[in-house]
């Protein structure tokens, strides 16, 4: 893969990053709020299904962001290569 290509995907890595952090982060908010999670939830389902979404989420981000690392690195290596 050539350096542009890398460097594009990294770029849409990094948007799909930012969409996770900001925009799914404040549904998940939201529905923490709509489903009453209170001190106990362990007995409310919807708020075990809104843990749920919050434990993927985080899960989704830590694997972003480690194929981001995984990118840079041969993006790194790759400009070694070339100059």
């Amino acid at each position: 893969m050539d350096l542009t290509k890398l460097e594009e995907k990294l770029k849409n890595l990094r948007d799909q990053l930012y969409r996770l952090e900001t925009v799914e982060t404040e549904k998940i908010r939201q529905k923490r709020i709509l489903a009453d999670m209170g001190d106990d939830f362990r007995e409310n389902e919807g708020a075990k299904m809104v843990m749920e979404d919050h434990q993927f989420l985080h899960l989704r981000t830590a694997n972003l962001r480690r194929e981001m690392l995984e990118l840079k690195k041969k993006i790194i290596a790759a400009r070694k290569q070339s100059g």
